[in-house]
């Protein structure tokens, strides 16, 4: 039986590789920094991110109704990485062609303007003259904090939006965001009252318009207080809109979604299917000699069967895993 390091081959950094280096900042894709096909090449695509290339596609091209998608998963689920993976998308006609040329209307429209935020930075002129800023009309929102903050309404967003381009707004980590604004008193109330207003008004506008879509992302576990605030937010959005949001989950962890991620990441290249299935067959019959009872022989076939499909790692490592 073949060890992993007869059959695999490693990624060259796969052993050096840095945690911190895994964590993608939505910045990165501001910037237009990295090639986005190196990051495709590195990236297995979940059933969650497929979801929402597709429909989010959909949305840019002007045929579907659906507006908002909310992201919910664990810190660590990959909620990040997809934001990233669908900006690039959306930006580049050659990168759909290439990694989605199966999506219906993937090539309808040429470019989307794109404006991420990161709720773990804190700009003057606040998120939403941030996403202004980015379209490129930052000046046709600086009234709303130039004396203060005010909420862009419905009308001033849709002004913000006005065009025929596509328009995609993708917001990472927003619940630090609303629980820092939450201890900046301002009247009678606090900047993040400000800030939900500001929030909702985004999406009723963003379901107004056919072309524009907005992507969320949340830490349900954590930054309590941010976390209720983005969900009055909508739920208000939610019954101006009359449909909820479509909420994807980005890493499916009761798949072997995990295994995939993993083999992409860390592995050059791995054994044909027929050397895989006999290196799993090898090591249940191993498995097998070392307990002689029935039952633990069943056990060592079932445990055979899936490391077929999660080799080069074994199948009860997802139950360990520290997200």
């Amino acid at each position: 039986m073949k060890t992993v390091r007869d059959a695999c081959a490693l990624q060259p950094n796969a052993i050096s590789i840095k945690l911190s280096d895994q964590v993608e900042q939505l910045d990165e894709l501001i910037g237009e920094e990295g090639d986005g096909a190196r990051f495709f090449d590195r990236t297995a695509i979940t059933q969650g991110m497929r979801d929402l290339i597709t429909e989010g596609i959909a949305r840019l091209a002007g045929v579907s109704n659906q507006a908002i998608f909310h992201l919910k998963q664990a810190m660590g689920g990959g909620k990040t990485h997809v934001l990233v993976g669908f900006g690039l998308l959306a930006r580049n006609p050659q990168l759909r062609k290439t990694y989605c040329g199966d999506a219906l209307y993937a090539q309808t429209f040429i470019a989307a303007k794109t404006a991420a935020f990161n709720g773990r930075n804190n700009p003057p002129h606040f998120f939403w003259g941030e996403i202004a800023k980015q379209l490129g009309r930052g000046d046709q929102f600086a009234p709303f904090w130039t004396s203060g903050p005010k909420a862009p309404d419905e009308k001033d967003w849709l002004r913000l939006f006005d065009g025929d381009e596509p328009v995609l707004i993708l917001l990472d980590e927003m619940p630090p965001y609303f629980h820092y604004l939450g201890a900046q008193p301002v009247g009678t109330g606090t900047v993040a009252d400000i800030a939900t207003r500001a929030f909702a008004n985004l999406l009723t506008a963003a379901g107004r318009k056919k072309n524009v879509c907005v992507v969320v992302s949340d830490l349900t576990a954590a930054y309590d207080t941010g976390t209720k605030l983005i969900h009055r937010a909508l739920e208000d959005a939610q019954s101006e809109l009359g449909r909820q949001e479509r909420t994807i989950t980005p890493v499916d962890l009761a798949t072997n979604e995990i295994y995939d991620i993993l083999r992409k990441r860390l592995f050059a290249s791995l054994p044909d299917k027929a050397e895989i299935a006999d290196i799993a067959a090898h090591y249940g019959r191993k498995l097998e000699e070392a307990s002689k009872s029935k039952v633990a022989s069943r056990g060592a076939e079932a445990i055979a069967d899936e490391i077929a499909a999660t080799y080069p790692f074994h199948p009860r490592l997802k139950n360990h895993r520290a997200f």
